[in-house]
């Protein structure tokens, strides 16, 4: 698949004249959640010829594909990508943490790293993954039937990764299953925000996941249920 994909990015290049930086996998198999069916989300960063940033009308500063291969592709543009860096964008950051990587010109992603680890806002991020959580709960659980692992998941990994912020005040892992190690009893002399049980039911629900239930419709997880509520 990956050379599916570095195929798809090269055509890419040649069809937007583009000069792709770096390219990343995203979302549930950088998060290492993903089940057997999970869409590839290839994520990258592109640069246009200099006459391009020099004309009265402005190019446009996305590229979306998407393949019958269940891969999603998404582009930004230099500029674009650069500006959701200054407003500690976690999701365009998570890019630089991935360690699936398609194309990597080796200078890009290691001069705006440098500049990410210095001067990333901690509110803006904790801000992010908190109203992820509340969008996902309030959207996809209080109210509704059709309950899923695949939902709570991503309620829950908001939550998580708004504590990695809020006590550790770093950038929280791409792998969700470190972020949850990280909040362990053992981190916190015992006394983690996050109780065991609960910890221990997200590994559940991951494994039930990645065997490919993210979908099937399930009843309210009420020990996640009431966590969500007292964390929001």
């Amino acid at each position: 698949m990956k050379n599916i994909i570095i195929k798809k990015l090269k055509e890419l290049e040649k069809e937007k004249n583009i000069k792709i930086l770096f390219c990343v996998e995203s979302g549930s198999r950088l998060w290492r959640m993903e089940s057997k069916d999970s869409d590839y989300n290839v994520r990258f960063v592109y640069i246009r010829p200099k006459i391009d940033y020099l004309r009265i009308n402005n190019q446009a500063d996305v590229i979306e594909h998407n393949s019958e291969q269940d891969i999603d592709i998404v582009g930004f543009d230099i500029y674009k990508f650069v500006k959701l860096l200054l407003n500690s964008n976690p999701s365009v950051i998570e890019w630089f943490k991935s360690d699936i990587t398609y194309i990597d010109d080796g200078e890009t992603k290691k001069t705006l790293w440098k500049f990410i680890e210095k001067k990333f806002n901690p509110k803006a991020i904790y801000h992010h993954y908190k109203s992820m959580c509340k969008h996902n709960y309030m959207k996809y659980l209080k109210s509704s039937e059709n309950m899923t692992h695949k939902k709570y998941l991503y309620c829950m990994r908001g939550a998580v990764n708004a504590l990695i912020i809020k006590y550790f005040n770093v950038i929280p892992p791409t792998n969700f299953e470190t972020s949850i190690w990280m909040m362990g009893d053992e981190h916190f002399n015992g006394n983690s925000p996050i109780s065991q049980n609960v910890l221990d039911k997200i590994i559940e629900i991951i494994e039930l996941k990645k065997e490919g239930f993210e979908q099937v419709k399930i009843s309210k997880i009420h020990l996640f249920e009431k966590y969500i509520e007292d964390f929001l």
